[in-house]
């Protein structure tokens, strides 16, 4: 979705200003030529785009600066700034961020197939990132499904699905295998999804991430911390003195 509204931002003022653009004229007209892009006039819009992207910054801003070329400069600012809404929303959340209102889409064992995250503002949440060919993440399925029972609705632990190739058909089984395997098992599964690798990126598992009532990451640690006092502290909204995991 970003990566559309970015393509349209650039594409419109291509599409009505091309002529002052690509007028072949110096250092501009030059680079063109040296980077051997095939065009002609007029531009079909994906070769306008197409040859817009291969400029560097510097380049259009040199030749604005030369030409005054306001048409340009404005499709210069829609560039940079959307790049830089871009980056902000994808930058990598760590301890202290605050979660924006991601949405999680594809949810088993809960009341919701779907939630935005802002919904769970004012309770402790704890992410358990997973896959089922993760041994290791598995083995503390149990531990984690006992402390959902104990906290209740002041906590909520969702398992989210770290390997996009567990699709949700694979995750039907492995839920309905859990459910033989722990009595009463209630923990929601979350498929994987790209909003969610792109703000969460491990490298190893099992991976917590512990967020607070206010909805800010408070911890991101390893299932060593995952413990009752801890736990507690994370749902009165305590600031948590225990180590972080480094991935």
């Amino acid at each position: 979705m970003k990566k559309t509204i970015l393509f349209i931002a650039l594409a419109l003022p291509c599409l009505f200003f091309r002529h002052y653009i690509f007028s072949p004229f110096s250092k501009l007209s030059h680079n063109l030529l040296s980077k051997k892009i095939p065009f002609q006039f007029p531009c079909e819009l994906s070769t306008t785009v197409s040859i817009l992207s291969s400029l560097s910054k510097k380049e259009i801003a040199l030749e604005w600066l030369k030409r005054k070329n306001y048409p340009l400069v404005l499709l210069f600012f829609v560039a940079v700034t959307c790049q830089a809404q871009e980056g902000i929303s994808e930058k990598k959340l760590m301890v202290g961020d605050k979660i924006g209102n991601i949405r999680f889409s594809k949810i088993l064992n809960y009341s919701d197939t779907s939630i935005n995250f802002s919904k769970l503002r004012g309770k402790a949440v704890i992410l358990d990132f997973w896959a089922t060919y993760c041994t290791a993440c598995l083995k503390y399925f149990p531990k984690m499904d006992s402390l959902q029972k104990l906290y209740g609705k002041n906590l909520q632990i969702f398992l989210v699905n770290a390997y996009k190739n567990d699709t949700e058909p694979i995750l039907i089984d492995f839920l309905e295998k859990e459910k033989k395997r722990i009595s009463g098992f209630c923990l929601p599964l979350i498929q994987s999804e790209e909003n969610s690798r792109d703000l969460f990126p491990i490298k190893s598992m099992p991976h917590y991430i512990w967020v607070g009532p206010d909805g800010r990451v408070k911890a991101i640690t390893g299932p060593e911390q995952i413990n009752s006092s801890n736990i507690e502290r994370l749902i009165a909204g305590l600031s948590l003195s225990i180590k972080n995991k480094i991935d």
